[in-house]
């Protein structure tokens, strides 16, 4: 039981290392699709949890967040907080293929990200995944609120036109 404590207060305080101490991998590119650096955090299904400094294009950092907000209001539930922010690479199983994910995720508090990631399970979500629409980058922010049964989807071009209002690309 103290190993498995242990356990979690270590990955719990790899999620806050500074995203300083990791190299900039990204450099001019939108986001890094084979990190060097290990993850901070691997989850029981697999999923590798980045800060997202440093793998994801600063100005892009600031961009999917101000969306996320923006869609957060729009929809009258808590904006997300700008203090946590995740870059994630996992799998998708997909009619029998499996897919690789590219998602930025951030969470509405501590305790939000905690169960979210600890956990494996969030019912207050707020994310963006990198998706190609017609042979073309786009942005599909996915936004959960499980007290008001909200589900929602927007597909955005690279450009920062909207390509759906209320569904993914």
């Amino acid at each position: 039981m103290k190993s498995l404590i242990t356990s979690l207060m270590l990955a719990l305080f790899s999620l806050f290392i500074s995203s300083t101490t990791f190299a900039t991998e990204v450099g001019d590119n939108i986001f890094v699709t084979t990190p060097k650096a290990p993850p901070i955090y691997t989850s029981k299904g697999g999923t590798k949890y980045w800060p997202c400094n440093g793998f994801i294009n600063a100005k892009l950092i600031n961009i999917i967040y101000q969306d996320l907000k923006a869609i957060s209001i729009e929809e009258g539930i808590p904006a997300p907080s700008d203090a946590i922010c995740h870059y994630t690479i996992g799998n998708v199983n997909l009619m029998g293929n499996s897919v690789t994910v590219y998602t930025v995720n951030y969470y509405t508090s501590k305790a939000n990200m905690e169960t979210c990631v600890l956990r494996d399970y969030c019912s207050d979500f707020r994310s963006m995944t990198f998706k190609i629409k017609n042979k073309k980058l786009h942005r599909q922010y996915f936004v959960t609120n499980l007290n008001k049964k909200l589900t929602r989807w927007q597909c955005v071009e690279m450009t920062g036109n909207i390509a759906s209002e209320r569904n993914g690309c």
